[in-house]
């Protein structure tokens, strides 16, 4: 594994384990918390410690003049501490499995884990898991879905703390469980901030990619321009070496061949030697001649071997196959763009984590196939990018499959297939 790639994967990890990392440490304060004020002190006012001390009333006699109650409150307790950690555990799991890299999104999957999600931090009645809920809405759903989300979030919040405020009013008159409402309203509003902390963590990282991206493209054309330049230079020396010093090398072998006919057999040696050395060299020049025309290939391998590894996001799997190489520049050229495109669109509309390419030759033909894992899509309407791209094709003799159309389309995720001939189009 090359040093940009080790980046690129360690860049993948980053905001999934910093966000795990704060989500463990947020669950660890949830819990000292009832820990350190014991069974005697600890705050069960909460929908988990209402089921909690439901639950412990079914196995303990009820308090009476004879009992004070303490076997059943520090049932409850218990019962408290086990299902706090235990639905804090499966939070932080389905925040793993939500986030990790390499997963296969859909939007119905990802809809039922949320909703999962939502419900244990209503159960769990905590400021600081609701704050950890809306940062993972805002960093992974569109923003019409989000703010959806987001407001579901704030009014099942907020309509919990009135329930939790309404059923323990024995202290409280009407004024104060209205004023305390109102100061638990304005700490959810905490909830927009953490939102819009994870929208400008995830616009950063959407031009970090796009910069990468747009690096890696510029490197791999240079990459490919530079070898087309090489190519022309030496099809430019081949011709001046066949149309001047070849030319005059013909003319000086047929004056030496008319001067030994013309010596009537008594040729001086230096003459005949002359005439050798000139035949020799001109067999070499057309030896160099037709070396020179037969360099003329791209190193398209190490193009797209840039272009790849340059990505940070998604991993890219790159296998191209060595007949490639026998490829003419204008067709080295088309099948980088059409990488290029298929690139762009999977780090733009994808959602990917993994994006594999494969060119291989088939006969005279080169075939391409490129299939991700993201979210794909049931329809596809042609935009700028691939039409441009099944124009480019055209140009040169290819075809163009997208989608369910194409021969290698996965069960889940984005296809593509192109294929053209190796030697283009023939003027």
């Amino acid at each position: 594994m090359t040093a940009t790639s080790q980046r690129a994967s360690l860049a993948r990890y980053r905001y999934p384990v910093a966000a795990l990392v704060a989500c463990l440490l947020f669950g660890m304060m949830e819990l000292a918390s009832p820990w350190v004020a014991g069974p005697a002190r600890v705050d069960l006012n909460t929908p988990l410690g209402h089921l909690a001390y439901q639950l412990a009333s079914q196995f303990t006699p009820a308090p009476s003049m004879l009992r004070a109650g303490t076997d059943r409150r520090e049932l409850a307790y218990r019962l408290f501490m086990a299902g706090e950690g235990s639905l804090l555990a499966a939070w932080v799991g389905l925040l793993w499995w939500r986030i990790r890299p390499g997963l296969a999104r859909s939007g119905r999957h990802g809809n039922a884990l949320l909703g999962a999600q939502l419900l244990i931090a209503l159960v769990l009645d905590s400021l600081a898991f609701h704050f950890a809920m809306a940062t993972e809405i805002a960093a992974l759903l569109p923003w019409r879905r989000a703010l959806a989300w987001l407001m579901l979030l704030f009014a099942l919040g907020v309509g919990v703390d009135a329930w939790m405020l309404s059923d323990a009013r024995l202290g409280l008159n009407d004024a104060s469980v209205r004023a305390l409402l109102g100061v638990l309203t304005l700490e959810r509003c905490l909830l927009l901030l953490g939102a819009a902390l994870a929208w400008l963590i995830r616009q950063e990282q959407r031009a970090r990619t796009a910069l990468a991206a747009a690096n890696a493209q510029l490197r791999a054309t240079q990459s490919l321009l530079a070898d087309t330049v090489r190519s022309s230079e030496r099809l430019r020396i081949a011709r001046d070496l066949h149309d001047a010093v070849g030319h005059h090398l013909t003319a000086l072998k047929l004056h030496l061949d008319l001067a030994v006919l013309d010596s009537a057999g008594a040729a001086p040696a230096a003459l005949a030697t002359s005439q050798d050395l000139a035949q020799s060299l001109l067999a070499q020049v057309r030896s160099v001649v037709s070396a020179q025309r037969q360099d003329t290939r791209v190193n398209l391998r190490q193009a797209l071997n840039l272009l790849a590894a340059g990505i940070p996001h998604p991993a890219i799997r790159l296998a191209v196959d060595s007949g490639i190489e026998a490829c003419s520049p204008a067709v080295a050229h088309t099948l980088l763009s059409c990488v290029q495109e298929a690139i762009t669109n999977t780090v733009r509309h994808a959602d990917a984590s993994l994006l594999t390419i494969e060119i291989v030759r088939e006969g005279d033909m080169a075939a391409g196939r490129l299939v991700d894992d993201g979210r794909g899509a049931a329809s596809v309407a042609e935009g700028n990018g691939l039409r441009g791209m099944r124009e480019r094709l055209a140009a040169q003799g290819g075809s163009l499959a997208i989608g369910k159309h194409a021969a290698c389309g996965a069960q889940h995720g984005f296809a593509l297939e192109f294929s053209l001939p190796l030697a283009g189009v023939q003027a």
